[in-house]
């Protein structure tokens, strides 16, 4: 996924109201729609970021739409679920955190963790900017039923955005 962080950042209490940024994305015309869904731990919806990407990397329409809100000051932690991105579709942590300035967390599928990354619940995470022994608690913190809320909320946005046919978002 990429490589190792250069900056690891340490979360040393993780609190419930820790606010997270879920992104997803969708199919959108020749491109993607990529949403952010900002979430109050697992506690409730705060904002929804959206941003359009003509080509199949979004990582630089979500750095654009989360630059662009008024979130960027309260969002701790990126995380993304690099297994759910759509074909086609991919996003570069390292390159998330270095342009936006926070750490991420990427999930992905897999029975096994790949060198550079960690096992938590059913995922693989690799760490950009955060810990690794900091990365089980957010992820706790911020997970029902041991998926990230931000991250479920997103993807529905994103896929009812697609589904209308939008051309332009």
């Amino acid at each position: 996924m990429g490589a190792t962080p250069l900056k690891p950042t340490r979360i040393r209490q993780v609190k419930r109201n820790i606010r997270v940024l879920g992104l997803a994305a969708a199919p959108l015309g020749d491109g993607f729609v990529a949403v952010g869904a900002v979430f109050r731990g697992r506690l409730g919806l705060e904002g929804v970021l959206c941003s359009e990407s003509t080509g199949g990397d979004v990582t630089e329409a979500f750095i654009g739409a989360l630059l662009r809100s008024r979130h960027l000051g309260q969002v701790r932690v990126i995380v993304v679920d690099a297994a759910s991105l759509p074909p086609g579709c991919r996003v570069d942590p390292v390159r998330l955190a270095e342009g936006s300035g926070k750490p991420v967390l990427a999930l992905d599928a897999g029975d096994e963790a790949p060198d550079g990354m960690l096992r938590w619940g059913g995922h693989s995470v690799f760490c950009a900017w955060l810990d690794e022994a900091d990365a089980p608690g957010v992820l706790d913190a911020v997970s029902v039923g041991g998926y990230p809320e931000a991250l479920r909320v997103a993807a529905l946005a994103a896929g009812g955005l697609a589904g209308l046919g939008m051309h332009k978002v």
